[in-house]
């Protein structure tokens, strides 16, 4: 077989050339600490590095979101902790209000003060972050979720829910809605509610009650009226949905403070003395916000501190505190919500940082170039080029010329 001088000739310019490009690439990869720097110089190793970075860019953004939501839930949770304190101020106002030994001036004073706290727990009620958005406001987080009207206190905003993505299967929520703070709170005991008309004239206050047979209660709303004669007082309880009166036992009974009252499944209890013509009210409990019982409780203060209705108005300020309370317990569940799910947060971002580091050992292990193994090829490719440089010129020379002389 004859092998042509072009032949030689280009097989040696190949062996040129990749023993070049093999050394260009080794010197490539130590230059750049890199071993793959284009998908051609390991397909397989290209595939799996930008799989492991894909992983790595989703895992940053997800903890942008958890640093985020983290940051959210705990102005959240140090908010409601602030709402706590002045409820609980309420509380205590209202427990020294419920006195009917209190002066005149001593009644007005408190419910000045409850109008202070009132203005504090709607201040804190529209709290905002730190982009300016409202902390219990739903999806309309750029208006103010309470405002005072002439009216009372209203929400004004929605029951949205905002949530972002903290991994690859879980969305978290990042607001709690005022409504759910602050207005969805049951009144009385959670199945009936006991007040007492302002206009009331004696001294007497109904407590919270209790059910004392669940399958008995109706859900209508009572009346229980006094009178007074011949210095004895007796009450009359009428179910004032029906309009028909309610023996408990009878039509009318003589009344002992402190003495429960019971009737429909329902047991309270009324101290004090009640004036000819004093009314309490029973009616099924209710979603009532916690700037309504505050509210409520100041018109009672105000009103038993005019020269005329003496304090009879406080008679229900035990269901007010009651209602009070009831919102305290609601701020706690929801806290405790906020709580988990920072606690959430905290797993998923030491989850997230465990990805990272294994994305990162990954890519490190497929890409990172050994330097002392690179430099040993180096110097065995160096060799092999020369030596096909070498030998190139040796063929090279080697014509029929070279021999005619």
């Amino acid at each position: 077989m004859q092998i042509s001088t072009s032949s030689l000739y280009q097989q040696g310019i190949s062996s040129i050339l990749a023993a070049q490009a093999q050394v260009a690439q080794t010197q490539e990869q130590i230059s750049t600490g890199k071993m793959v720097n284009v998908p051609s110089d390991n397909p397989v190793a290209a595939t799996q590095i930008l799989q492991a970075s894909d992983s790595q860019s989703i895992n940053t953004q997800y903890a942008s979101n958890q640093t985020m939501a983290q940051s959210l839930l705990s102005q959240t949770d140090s908010t409601l902790s602030q709402v706590t304190n002045v409820m609980q101020n309420v509380s205590t106002t209202l427990v020294s209000a419920n006195n009917s030994s209190l002066s005149a001036a001593n009644r007005q004073s408190l419910a000045t003060t409850l109008q202070s706290q009132l203005q504090d727990l709607v201040s804190l009620a529209n709290t905002q972050d730190a982009q300016g958005n409202y902390l219990f406001a739903g999806y309309q987080a750029s208006s103010p979720p309470f405002t005072q009207t002439a009216t009372g206190v209203q929400y004004t905003s929605d029951a949205g829910v905002r949530s972002v993505p903290v991994s690859g299967s879980r969305n978290i929520q990042t607001n709690v809605t005022g409504d759910t703070v602050f207005q969805r709170v049951r009144t009385g005991n959670g199945v009936f509610a006991t007040g007492a008309a302002l206009t009331n004239t004696g001294n007497a206050q109904i407590d919270a009650g209790q059910v004392t047979s669940p399958s008995a209660v109706t859900g209508d709303n009572y009346s229980i009226q006094f009178a007074v004669a011949g210095g004895q007082t007796s009450y009359s309880v009428t179910d004032t949905s029906t309009g028909q009166p309610v023996n408990a036992p009878a039509a009318s009974n003589a009344f002992t403070s402190g003495s429960a009252i019971s009737f429909d499944g329902m047991q309270m209890t009324i101290s004090g003395t009640p004036a000819n013509g004093d009314t309490f009210t029973v009616a099924p409990s209710q979603n009532q916000s916690v700037f309504t019982s505050i509210e409520q409780a100041i018109t009672m203060l105000q009103t038993s501190a005019s020269a005329t209705s003496g304090t009879g108005a406080l008679g229900g300020l035990s269901t007010v505190l009651q209602n009070v309370q009831n919102a305290l317990g609601q701020v706690s569940s929801v806290q405790s919500g906020v709580g988990a799910r920072e606690n959430e947060l905290t797993t998923l971002g030491t989850m997230n940082t465990a990805l990272n580091l294994q994305d990162t050992s990954t890519i490190s292990t497929l890409q990172s170039t050994n330097t002392a193994v690179a430099a040993s090829n180096l110097a065995q490719e160096q060799i092999t080029l020369q030596a096909a440089e070498q030998s190139f010129a040796d063929i090279s020379n080697n014509n029929l010329f070279s021999y005619i002389k």
